[in-house]
C-alpha cells in the first residue's frame, strides 16, 4: 500500500483549519463504474471479476465472483456497483451491448446472488447508481442508446425487488436532467445532487430537496401518467470546472465533484470541494494526462472530520483523508520548547 503526503494550499472558510492531505493508492483495486466505500471496505464491481469487498486495514480483496452463470456484460461492467448498507445488499448493473444494463443482487444475509441468471433483471440503459432509506435510485437513459448524443437522461427509481423470469421491473422517472448521463448523488436527509456532463458548455450541480423528490414518487406502483422534476425546479446550482462525472454527498453533508475537461483547459480533470454556502469550490487534486479520466467518488464518512475519501482516476482508486494541522496550544507549547532547547544550547 502506497501513502504519500502532501502539502496544499490552505481551504477556504469551509475547512480553513487545515492545508494538509494523506493520499492512498489502493493497489489491485479497480473498479468499472461506480463503487461503495463503508466501514473500512470497498464494494465495488468488474465485468469480468464480478463483485469483490476490499479491506483498506489489510489491503487484502475477498472476491465473491459472478452469479453462478456469469453476466450478460459488454466487458465494461458498466455502469455501478452500490452497497446498501442498511439492508446488506449489494447491487451491480452491468451494460450489455450498448442500449441494455442488467442489474444482478447479491444478499450478504444469505450469502447468495438473488438473481443468479445470466440475464440478470433487465433495465434502461443505466450509468450512475444510490441507494437511499434502500430505494435504489439509478441514472442514465430512459430508452436504448440509439449510438448518438442528446438522447434524453434521467434520474429514476427502480423497484429491485423484481427478480428474474419474475415481474419485470418497474421504474418511476424522478428527474429529467441533460446532456452525457453521470453519477448521481442522495445526501443523508434525502436532498438528490446531479452534475451535467455538456462538454464543451457550462457544468452546474443541481440540488432538489427530499420534499421534491417524495414528490415526484407517482407511478412506481401505479399506471398513472408520469410527472418528474426538470433542471428548472432544481433549488439550488453551482458552477464547475468541466463535465461532470463523479459525485458524493459524505455523512456530514460535505459536497465532492469529479469533473473531465477537454476544452483546452491546463489541468482537465479535477477533483474538487464544493462550499454550498458560498458556490466556491476548493480544488483537491488535479490532473493534465489527456487520459486519466476521473470517475466515481465515495466517502466513508464525514470527510470534514478525517474519515477517507476514495475516488477512481485512468483507472486506478486514490484514496484521501485530511490532516489537520496542529492547533493554537500545540503550536504556542512546541515553540515554547524550542525556545527552551535553544536556550539550553546557548548556557
Amino acid at each position: 500500500m502506497k501513502r504519500i503526503r502532501i502539502l496544499l494550499a490552505a481551504f477556504l472558510p469551509l475547512a480553513a483549519a487545515h492545508a494538509q492531505y494523506q493520499i492512498e493508492e489502493l493497489a489491485g483495486v479497480s473498479p468499472e463504474g461506480q463503487f461503495t466505500a463503508h466501514n473500512g471496505k470497498i464494494h465495488y464491481w468488474t465485468g469480468s471479476g464480478g463483485y469483490s469487498i476490499y479491506d483498506t486495514a489489510s489491503g487484502v480483496t475477498n472476491s465473491i465472483g459472478l452469479p453462478p452463470n456469469g453476466t450478460y456484460s459488454n466487458g465494461y461492467g458498466d455502469a455501478f456497483g452500490v452497497y446498501d448498507s442498511e439492508n446488506n445488499l449489494f447491487y451491480a448493473a452491468s451494460l450489455y451491448g450498448s442500449s441494455e444494463s442488467n442489474i444482478y443482487t447479491y444478499d450478504h444475509n444469505t450469502s447468495s446472488w438473488r438473481t443468479p441468471g445470466q440475464a440478470g433483471v433487465p433495465m434502461i440503459n443505466a450509468y450512475g447508481g444510490q441507494v437511499h432509506g434502500g430505494q435504489l435510485y439509478v441514472s442514465g437513459l430512459n430508452e436504448p442508446w440509439d449510438g448518438s448524443y442528446g438522447q434524453d437522461t434521467y434520474i429514476s427509481a427502480y423497484d429491485h425487488s423484481a427478480t428474474v423470469g419474475g415481474e419485470p421491473p418497474r421504474h418511476d422517472l424522478l428527474i429529467q436532467t441533460s446532456g452525457n448521463s453521470a453519477d448521481l448523488a442522495v445526501a443523508p436527509n434525502g436532498d438528490v445532487y446531479y452534475a451535467t456532463f455538456s462538454q464543451g458548455e457550462g457544468n452546474q450541480i443541481f440540488r432538489w430537496t427530499a420534499d421534491q423528490v417524495s414528490g415526484a414518487f407517482n407511478d412506481l406502483y401505479s399506471d398513472e401518467p408520469d410527472s418528474y422534476l426538470t433542471l428548472a425546479d432544481a433549488v439550488n446550482s453551482w458552477a464547475i470546472p468541466g463535465a461532470g462525472n463523479g459525485l458524493a454527498v459524505d455523512a456530514g453533508g460535505n459536497v465532492f465533484f469529479a469533473v473531465n475537461d477537454y476544452s483546452g483547459a491546463s489541468d482537465p480533470h479535477t477533483l474538487g470541494w464544493l462550499d454550498t454556502e458560498t458556490g466556491i469550490y476548493e480544488t483537491i487534486y488535479t490532473s493534465d494526462s489527456f487520459m486519466d479520466w476521473f470517475g466515481s467518488i465515495s466517502v466513508d464518512g464525514d470527510f470534514s472530520k478525517g474519515d477517507p475519501l476514495y475516488f477512481s482516476a485512468g483507472g486506478s482508486v486514490l484514496g484521501f483523508s485530511l490532516v489537520p494541522e496542529p492547533s493554537a496550544f500545540t503550536l504556542i507549547t512546541a515553540l515554547v520548547v524550542f525556545g527552551l532547547a535553544q536556550r539550553r544550547k546557548r548556557s
